[in-house]
């Protein structure tokens, strides 16, 4: 089997590349271009893997090693906190990178020759990081803005998945308490004291009924000054029925 060292140093230096910028977008480094152009350098020690024999244990340390020299060379060096992000971050970005790789070998095993075999991982890696960041971010962003959400009623609570609605500022013109609408069918609970409570909102006015609950607990904080109301219309959000108030104070 013939290997192209050539080849073999450009694939990993594009890898350790992609690797340094997708850490630095996920952990928002802030750095410039040629941190991570200088920060690849380092990350071709991992060639010398090819001429010299290591055991497990010997290879797992040498790559932490050069998971360090990575780090400090491409981010810097502020304290071992900082550091260590960077480490476990570049770590686990690798992992994905190369489940992804091995994922698409195994899945896709088609003959081709080499050199054309060496394009498609130079393409796929980084697009698949791409992916991966993206993802990620998406997670992040809709995830930190959901909440475990327990509303108590007369003995009786309802559990359910909050989304804070920056949209939703709906408050009582008569009590001036912040209304969390909650999807009517999920609500469980019986014998509710409705409150028709009027509204206007974007162009449009109405009647919400609503009831005042003994409490709320949101992320197990309480709120007791609110009012819950009742939607007829599903939010087709993602596991959520409930609209949380962007009024209420804390979140």
């Amino acid at each position: 089997m013939v290997v192209y060292i050539d080849l073999i140093i450009l694939i990993n230096y594009i890898f350790d590349f992609s690797l340094l910028t997708t850490v630095d977008l996920l952990l928002k480094r802030g750095k410039k271009m040629h941190n991570f152009l200088i920060g690849a350098l380092g990350g071709e020690l991992s060639l010398i893997s090819l001429f010299v024999k290591m055991n497990n244990i010997e290879n797992f340390i040498f790559k932490i090693f050069l998971n360090f020299i990575m780090s400090v060379i491409c981010f810097g060096y502020k304290d071992k906190r900082y550091t260590f992000y960077n480490m476990i971050y570049l770590y686990l970005t690798g992992i994905v990178l190369g489940g992804f790789l091995t994922y698409l070998y195994n899945e896709f095993k088609i003959d081709l020759e080499y050199s054309f075999k060496y394009l498609c991982i130079i393409i796929l890696g980084p697009l698949g990081l791409i992916i991966y960041y993206r993802l990620l971010k998406r997670f992040k962003n809709n995830y930190n803005i959901r909440y475990r959400i327990e509303v108590c009623y007369n003995g009786v609570c309802f559990l359910g998945c909050g989304f804070l609605d920056s949209g939703n500022k709906l408050v009582s013109p008569i009590s001036g308490k912040p209304i969390i609408l909650i999807e009517k069918e999920y609500i469980t609970l019986h014998k509710l004291k409705i409150i028709p409570v009027p509204y206007n909102a974007l162009n449009h006015h109405g009647i919400i009924e609503c009831f005042k609950p003994d409490k709320v607990l949101i992320n197990d904080r309480e709120y007791k000054n609110v009012l819950i109301g009742l939607s007829e219309v599903k939010f087709n959000i993602d596991g959520c029925n409930t609209l949380l108030n962007a009024r209420l104070e804390n979140l």
